[in-house]
């Protein structure tokens, strides 16, 4: 039988590192399916599912954590029963800040508050040229109940500051 493992990679960054995972996941004869890469201050992040053999799992985790020895930490979880999304929706959210400590908790607690799971959340600080300080800026996917009330959500996040600006759409509407 065949399980679904969630990886987690992290080194300093340098060419080769995905070709290394890719070879030590072909060799056990699992399956590369959904991953993100990034690049964040200097080091190589990933994520990433396997398909594999369940007998092959201790293996692969054993090449896996091998990796090591080339400076790269890599962590494995079997994957989690996915919950039934009929009747979910997914939103998209972009949200744009001066930067400030703290703004992340603060939209985090939102999230919370409201029942809303991240499925992915990308964000960065950029110089705002007009106003000459760093802004900052998020993109988020969101999964969220079918009758979700973004309104409530809209307010909530743009009474977080004065100067926030959220937009929201229905994945849907794309």
């Amino acid at each position: 039988m065949n399980k679904t493992l969630v990886l987690t990679a992290i080194c300093a960054d340098r060419p080769g590192l995905i070709q290394m995972l890719s070879e030590v996941i072909f060799k056990h004869e699992a399956s590369w399916e959904e991953s993100s890469m990034a690049h964040l201050s200097g080091q190589f992040a990933g994520i990433l599912t396997v398909n594999v053999n369940e007998d092959l799992i201790p293996a692969l985790e054993k090449d896996l954590r091998g990796l090591s020895d080339h400076g790269m930490a890599v962590t494995l979880n079997e994957s989690a029963d996915t919950p039934d999304i009929a009747n979910e929706q997914t939103i998209w959210l972009d949200l744009t800040c001066h930067d400030k400590p703290g703004i992340m908790r603060e939209v985090s607690n939102v999230f919370v508050a409201q029942g809303i799971s991240v499925q992915s959340l990308d964000t960065e600080v950029v110089s705002a040229s007009m106003s000459g300080g760093d802004m900052f800026v998020a993109g988020a996917q969101l999964l969220v109940a079918k009758d979700f009330d973004m309104d409530l959500l809209q307010e909530a996040l743009e009474g977080l500051s004065d100067d926030l600006m959220v937009d929201l759409s229905l994945a849907d509407d794309e």
